[in-house]
């Protein structure tokens, strides 16, 4: 299937551009360099060069997939440095409110705020200790055993509570209880060690990535303003990435020249940029993949975001063409590509920094890869927590014992208790189908329940920690006393 595709004209085809994934069952546009040059174009055109942050109707759609792919051609399309830099000034500013932000959580001097936030969180704490939690979910059997347990006793009491099945006389019920009892241990023990599985498998991606996220911004290389980098002279900056032209030995440019270049600085100041949106839409994409699996074989109609408050969950910034590739397959369909695609923009990013010699590390990219593979090796373990369960006819089981055991135990126990029966059948029903309810949501520790694992809280950390280290990465360099720093050539640092 071949998507239907605006065709564009842009200039001179860059010469590493990419085969197109799909051919065009139409004449292709024929570009300024001799060549037919398509790309995939929206209703506005500068979300061609630029990110957009996904709206919450995009976000529900992120987890549907497309099928295919438009075709795509990679060009040397001309851009002003002016715009470059109203957009590295427009980032830099979301980047200092971002920072404004936590600094202010921090450091809140309004002291009856500060006391009826306390309060609140007593208040909270209280909530939780008296909620319903887990009777919310089973109170329909508890409330039908509990009634069959009073008719019990009426029917009993009319009896005199004398008859062969009770417990004063035999204990039949007792061994098949504890077996009962033993069996939902075990299963409620292996959710919990899946769930804690899960959550260190989360947190070992976060680590991982706010490594490479200190390991790169804190490595670039803080070169004066006046030498230029090898390769940054044919830099031009397109299609919201940066690309480079080929140069030939004396350092000519291979294609045709298609605008003015950015300075070293600038292109620096739009790598980290750049740099901080791809580390959050590959923990993005992982994460809603790993939330996906609470959904298997559901479809999903909404076209809304499920919202943690007014804050929509795991959100990301893509470019139209980012957000079509993100589109081609789904977990539904038992593909994971997306993840192994977002890693590898994220790698290839590093990389041609590196070629543009950003890093005073030369093994910058040969680290990140490693960090990269780590991640990943996380991933596919919470993965595999995520979408592998216990088989139904199992669990169904489980629960057809739980109701056999409640319907009998208590004729065990009505001759001994008379009309305090339904005191012990009411633990015993809210004991084995809450430890049944507890065992399945724990099993799978993804989604967006209650008690799922935050994954959207994570990503907010995460990018957190990233804009801090982004903002104050010049601090690794201020450690030790002005004497030493002298003796070893260093300048001296002071507090202004």
């Amino acid at each position: 299937v071949v998507a239907d595709v605006n065709i564009v004209s842009f200039g001179p085809r860059s010469g590493r551009a990419p085969r197109p994934p799909f051919k065009e069952s139409g004449p292709a546009a024929t570009g300024g360099g001799g060549g037919g040059s398509t790309a995939w174009s929206s209703g506005s055109a500068s979300r061609l060069e630029e990110a957009h942050e996904l709206q919450p109707a995009e976000l529900a759609r992120l987890d549907k997939a497309s099928g295919s792919m438009p075709s795509l051609a990679q060009v040397l399309a001309p851009v002003a440095p002016e715009k470059v830099e109203e957009r590295v000034v427009m980032l830099e500013e979301k980047l200092r409110a971002r920072i404004q932000g936590i600094c202010d959580r921090f450091q809140d001097r309004n002291a009856q705020r500060k006391s009826f936030a306390r309060k609140c969180r007593c208040v909270d704490a209280i909530r939780r200790r008296f909620r319903p939690g887990v009777l919310s979910q089973v109170w329909c059997e508890v409330l039908f055993f509990l009634v069959y347990t009073l008719c019990l006793q009426w029917y009993c009491e009319r009896c005199e509570w004398d008859f062969k099945w009770s417990a004063a006389y035999q204990d039949t019920a007792y061994y098949p209880a504890l077996v009962m009892s033993f069996l939902l241990s075990f299963r409620v023990s292996d959710c919990m060690a899946r769930y804690q599985i899960g959550c260190r498998c989360v947190f070992q991606m976060e680590k991982h990535l706010r490594e490479i996220a200190f390991q790169v911004l804190t490595k670039l290389s803080t070169k004066e303003s006046g030498e230029t980098p090898r390769g940054v002279g044919d830099v031009n900056l397109g299609l919201g990435a940066m690309q480079t032209a080929n140069s030939d030995a004396n350092g000519t440019a291979g294609n045709t020249p298609c605008g003015p270049t950015c300075s070293p600085a600038l292109l620096q100041r739009y790598f980290k940029h750049e740099f901080r949106r791809l580390l959050q839409v590959l923990f993005a994409v992982a994460a809603r993949d790993l939330n996906h699996s609470a959904n298997i074989g559901e479809v999903e109609e909404s076209e809304t975001e499920p919202s943690q408050g007014d804050t929509p969950r795991l959100g990301c910034s893509l470019t139209d063409v980012e957000n079509a590739a993100l589109h081609v397959t789904h977990t539904q369909c038992g593909h994971v590509f997306k993840i192994y695609l977002a890693t590898s923009w994220l790698n290839n990013l590093v990389r041609t920094a590196d070629d543009l010699d950003f890093f005073e590390d030369t093994t910058i990219v040969e680290d990140i890869a490693q960090r990269l593979g780590d991640f990943k090796s996380a991933w596919v373990k919470a993965r595999n927590v995520a979408y592998s369960q216990m088989p139904d006819s199992i669990t169904h089981l489980l629960w057809i014992l739980a109701i056999a055991m409640n319907f009998v135990l208590p004729w065990e126990y009505v001759s001994v208790c008379k009309r305090m029966t339904w005191l012990p059948s009411l633990f015993i029903s809210v004991s084995f189908f809450g430890i049944i309810h507890i065992a399945r949501e724990l099993e799978n520790p993804f989604g967006i329940d209650d008690d799922d694992i935050p994954m959207w809280q994570v990503a907010e950390h995460l990018d957190e920690e990233v804009s801090l280290i982004m903002f104050y990465a010049a601090l690794d360099e201020v450690a030790g006393e002005n004497l030493y720093r002298g003796l070893a050539s260093q300048d001296h640092i002071y507090m202004s």
